[in-house]
């Protein structure tokens, strides 16, 4: 009769042991100490067997279960690890070395891999800081006024607080470790954390660029429309000429905002700086501040000759509206009295009855021309007197009771045209 062994009874009993722990959702010192000590008994058998002249058979699934078992418990270190008492247990049992499962050591830590062109990405983020940090800073100070609102404070403010962000995030040490700490929580990789920095450095630059390209253009037609009510609707003229000028501030090329600015100072009687702002507008093409530079031309400098060369500019105008009959008519009127101020009267004379032939489409009917045109044919000792009675009957606001006085002479000054630019 051949000799037994107690050893797959004892592999069985490990066994049940690890899966015990496997479903345990909570290990207890007893369970895992419970698994070690079976399988220091396993341990032993196995090393009595091996001292036996002729040891009985052992079916080789016990050694198939044996290292099943033992693979699990491999895969189990930081678990081992966990357990409090483990060190105790090892000093005061003193397992032999070569008992591995008592001596479970903390896995190494996965080499990181070396980062993804590393030196690529973050020489293009240094390159992108210095050209975001001069974008914040121009944004921001197109929006510093002296009386600054909300969305002059936002503009203000975050622009230069995203720029100093950026430049924080890659140039200082505690910025780029709150960074990385950020993205550590959503990212696992470091390899990639170079590439997300400039893909955030870009997403910032694209957005500064964006907002500089369409943002303070459309900001500065908010400005420039508000400014139209202040001086249009409400006859707020210092209100009207800061919201101008704020709009300049954040688009200079914009003529029809330099055409209010030139409005206001104007009506405050300050006609040099209103000439210098005109002069602006024109230099951009902008047809209506060719009609009012002209006016002030004759109105302030008794200047005929250059008013008549601004006016035929406006009027050979390809891009001049010509649906702007107000506009149309305004031109035609200030030509013809150019043209009579230098005693060119048949010139006048054209200028004025084409004038006058557009009144038709206007919304009321001025005097000016009339007026202008009396004078003309009696400067050429024709009959005048129609187009004085005509002139007197359109004289209807407060602002045309000048040509009363002028029926009788070559006029000295006109009224403003103070006709909404668009």
């Amino acid at each position: 009769m051949s000799a037994t062994t107690p050893l797959p009874t004892a592999c069985t009993q490990y066994h049940q042991q690890i899966e015990a722990l496997k479903q345990s959702t909570q290990w207890t010192e007893k369970g895992v100490i419970a698994m070690l000590r079976q399988r220091d008994r396993i341990q032993q058998l196995i090393n009595d067997l091996a001292q036996q002249p002729h040891p009985p058979v052992v079916h080789p699934q016990v050694w198939l279960d044996l290292s099943q078992a033992d693979a699990q418990l491999g895969q189990w270190s930081d678990k081992l690890l966990a357990t409090s008492s483990l060190n105790k247990w090892r000093k005061t049992l003193n397992p032999p070395p070569h008992h591995w499962w008592w001596h479970i050591e903390e896995p190494e830590p996965q080499k990181e891999s070396k980062p993804f062109l590393d030196w690529l990405w973050s020489g293009l983020t240094l390159a992108a800081i210095p050209i975001i940090l001069a974008l914040a800073k121009d944004i921001s100070t197109r929006f510093l006024t002296d009386a600054p609102g909300f969305w002059s404070s936002i503009g203000l403010v975050l622009p230069a607080a995203l720029g100093l962000f950026a430049a924080g995030g890659a140039l200082t040490k505690v910025g780029n470790q709150i960074i990385e700490s950020v993205l550590s929580a959503k990212i696992a990789s470091k390899r990639f954390f170079p590439l997300v920095k400039f893909g955030l450095a870009a997403m910032l630059l694209l957005s500064l660029l964006a907002f500089h390209i369409w943002g303070l253009p459309w900001a500065a037609n908010r400005y420039y429309n508000l400014g139209n009510q202040q001086y249009f609707d409400e006859e707020q003229l210092t209100k009207a000429q800061s919201s101008s000028q704020q709009a300049l501030k954040l688009q200079p090329d914009h003529p029809a905002a330099q055409h209010l600015l030139a409005l206001t100072y104007e009506n405050l009687r300050d006609f040099d700086q209103a000439k210098a702002e005109y002069a602006k507008a024109v230099s951009a093409g902008y047809v209506k501040s060719f009609n009012n530079l002209a006016r002030l031309y004759l109105f302030v400098d008794d200047d005929p000759e250059t008013a008549a060369v601004l006016l035929l500019r406006a009027l050979e105008d390809e891009n001049r509206d010509r649906t702007d009959k107000d506009l149309d008519y305004t031109i035609r009127k200030n030509l013809g009295w150019a043209y009579l101020k230098q005693r060119r009267y048949l010139e006048a004379q054209s200028f004025l009855n084409q004038a006058i032939a557009l009144e038709g489409e206007l919304e009321r009917t001025w005097p000016d021309a009339h007026c202008l045109l009396a004078q003309t044919l009696e400067a050429q000792n024709q009959e005048g007197q129609a187009e004085r009675e005509l002139c007197r009957r359109y004289i209807e606001l407060p602002e045309d009771d000048i040509w009363a006085k002028y029926l009788n002479q070559v006029p000295e000054e006109d009224t403003a045209d103070d006709t909404e630019p668009p």
